[in-house]
């Protein structure tokens, strides 16, 4: 371990609008950890609802950043991977991990895509498919993943799930998920009820399910799988069992999502306001327990 937990994050950089790196970094580092960002693309904005945004694709930097971070002797408690643009990124990741993964702690945020995928008539655009495919290989050097529920479903090649899920049907999913090689899954989004958002969570080594109460507003928030993974991970980093971790992720998001309320004008693309709660929430010592375990029903 390093005097300073120190985890590589590779993600986009949206310079406005609360996504990807400009969570993770605040959120992790206000954990007491070190980052150290490996971009995937430099953007104006994020993509949702924004128009006419500049975008840089980083495919041909990434190489270059990881060879001077190897001659540097860097080494990393933890590797943490969000959006990947193409199958060539992919496996970059996947070489990255091999490299410098051998005592690291895996994170994969399968980022695929949202519920928006379905509001039109095409399900899934071929190149999603395609790196949702490539997307697999890269799961399976996970030690967690956290899709939400639409990358939960290209995961597994199957159609979207509106309805809700019973306990039953969330446990079935987790535990298919497990199958492609990975201990621990979080899917977050999940309809578990007609006013119930739950984030179900499996843990394959102690196998054990849990659901956690998300709480339920009816609009989207911008950005909280962002933030959900990244508190995710520097809770792991720092020494919370997987359930706990998870349940100190979502309690982060419903106060972001408590305060962001206050404020009912800001646009949605605008992302959850988190910023002030970065400097007393991870303090705490004590937090509510929003979790269930629903495995001992089945």
């Amino acid at each position: 371990m390093n005097i300073i937990p120190r985890v590589a994050t590779i993600n986009d950089i949206s310079g406005f609008g609360r996504v990807s790196l400009t969570e993770a970094i605040p959120v992790i580092s206000a954990m007491g950890i070190e980052v150290c960002p490996l971009p995937t693309a430099v953007l104006s904005t994020h993509t949702y609802k924004f128009e006419n945004y500049s975008f840089c694709d980083m495919t041909e930097e990434m190489p270059k950043i990881i060879e001077h971070w190897d001659r540097l002797n860097l080494k990393f408690d933890a590797i943490y991977s969000g959006y990947l643009g193409s199958k060539k990124q992919i496996d970059i990741v996947c070489d990255f991990i091999k490299r410098f993964g051998n005592t690291a702690l895996i994170v994969v945020d399968p980022v695929l895509g949202d519920n928006a995928l379905y509001e039109g008539e095409e399900l899934y655009s071929e190149n999603m498919l395609d790196i949702a495919e490539e997307m697999k290989y890269l799961v399976h050097h996970a030690d967690v993943i956290t899709p939400n529920l639409t990358e939960a479903c290209l995961l597994l090649d199957e159609e979207y799930i509106s309805h809700p899920l019973s306990d039953e049907e969330l446990c079935k999913i987790l535990k298919r998920l497990s199958d492609l090689g990975v201990d621990k899954i979080a899917i977050t989004s999940v309809m578990t009820g007609e006013n119930e958002m739950s984030v179900g969570i499996y843990d394959k080594s102690e196998n054990k399910y849990y659901k956690i109460d998300c709480g339920y507003v009816n609009r989207p928030f911008h950005g909280t799988g962002d933030i959900f993974a990244s508190a995710l991970t520097g809770a792991l980093l720092k020494g919370y069992s997987f359930i706990d971790a998870a349940n100190l992720a979502v309690g982060f998001i419903r106060e972001a999502i408590a305060l962001t309320l206050k404020y009912p004008h800001m646009k949605i693309e605008n992302g959850v306001i988190f910023e002030p709660l970065l400097s007393h929430y991870f303090a705490k010592t004590t937090y509510e327990k929003f979790y269930t375990e629903i495995g001992e029903k089945l």
